[in-house]
Parts: C-alpha cells; sequence; structure tokens
C-alpha cells in the first residue's frame, strides 16, 4: 500500500510537471520579404505558465516595415496576443498557433505602447503578416477584425474602413463583388454574425439573437 502511494505521488508530480511548458520558439517558415523584413524567423520567448497566453521574449524582435519604419519589442517585453479580438479567434485560430505569430507579437507591442496612431499600428500588423507569409485573404481578414474591434487612442476614433478600401482589401481585381460578398457572408455566417438593414443603418446582431 504504501508503494502505491508512494508511486501515485511521484506520477502526480511528474504529470503536473508536464502543464509547465518550457522555453519555445515561434517561427514563421515562408517569409515575405516584399512587405518587411523581421530581424529574426525563430523567436525564443518562456511562457509565464499562469493559465494565460502570455509569453516573455527572450530576445529582440525587430520589424522593417516597407516604408523603412523600424518598430521593436524589447527584450524581455510580456506579449500575451490579445490585441486580436477573442471573438476572431474561434476563427483564426490562437495568437501564437500560425503563421502571423511575429506579427502577433510586433502588435501587441505597439498596441500596448501606442508606437503610431492607432491607424499605424493595425496597419504595421497587416504588413507583418504578410511579410510573414500569410494568406493574403487571411490577413485581410484579421486586420478587418483589429482595426474594427480594438481600442483606439488619439484622433479620428469613430473611424471605420469604407467598402472601397474593404473590397480592396480582399481584391475585386482577382474577385468581383458577388464573390466577396459570399466569401464575407460565410464568414459572418461562421462567427454566427447577422447583419440586418434598418431605417437607421444596418443592424447587426451576435449569438442566439441572430436566429431569432
Amino acid at each position: 500500500m504504501q508503494h502505491l502511494k508512494l508511486f501515485l505521488l511521484i506520477f502526480s508530480l511528474f504529470t503536473s510537471s508536464l502543464a509547465y511548458a518550457k522555453d519555445m520558439t515561434l517561427s514563421v517558415s515562408h517569409p515575405n520579404a516584399k512587405y518587411g523584413i523581421f530581424s529574426t524567423y525563430d523567436l525564443k520567448v518562456k511562457p509565464l505558465n499562469d493559465g494565460s497566453n502570455r509569453v516573455k521574449l527572450l530576445e529582440e524582435l525587430v520589424f522593417i516595415d516597407s516604408h523603412g519604419k523600424k518598430w521593436t519589442a524589447p527584450k524581455g517585453y510580456v506579449v500575451d496576443g490579445a490585441t486580436i479580438p477573442e471573438f476572431f479567434q474561434g476563427f483564426i485560430g490562437t495568437p501564437y498557433g500560425g503563421q502571423y505569430v511575429l506579427a502577433s507579437v510586433i502588435h501587441d507591442v505597439a498596441y500596448e505602447k501606442q508606437l503610431g496612431t492607432w491607424q499605424e499600428v493595425h496597419q504595421v500588423f497587416y504588413d507583418a503578416m504578410l511579410a510573414s507569409g500569410v494568406e493574403a485573404t487571411k490577413a485581410s481578414l484579421m486586420y478587418v477584425a483589429v482595426y474594427e474591434a480594438s481600442s483606439r487612442w488619439g484622433k479620428n476614433q469613430n473611424e471605420h474602413l469604407s467598402e472601397e478600401k474593404i473590397l480592396n482589401l480582399f481584391g475585386v481585381d482577382a474577385l468581383d463583388e458577388k464573390d466577396v460578398a459570399n466569401m464575407l457572408g460565410n464568414l459572418l455566417q461562421s462567427l454566427d454574425i447577422e447583419l440586418k438593414e434598418s431605417k437607421d443603418g444596418l443592424l447587426l446582431t451576435v449569438g442566439s439573437s441572430a436566429k431569432k
């Protein structure tokens, strides 16, 4: 009986230790330098193991955008991917689980430290995703999500993306408006969101209310 208790104790200690992740590397495998360059494509981080997505950067990450502007995530900074709206993560994925992982780190730091206007900060997220090799449609979806759903500061806080801008993002040169409308409609349906016209403009409903 004593041996069984000892075995169970050792086993429980061993299995509980597995819940604490060690240092890890956030990697991008197919970068596209046309849109910008990262200082590294294999970023070493340390999970904080506090039940959140937070990780500590074990090295500096620099992104130079296509206009030559430098964006820096300093060594030791803690990021959590929270600048990607949570409701959108169910469709796109976790903050550190895709090809956009380095872009998410740059965006987190730029957003929290307000390293530019809110529009510039979201634009560098888009540019960094493309520079990471994220497929253009997916990058556009994530850009629209953070642009419309994230907090803002400074001037023009009530600004929204125009229909023309959204169509351009999704490549009206390659897709006609009907295809774009269908694609966006499928996205809204997958997120359980419904848009209806009313006398006051567009009415948005989310979740169970969208089904009524």
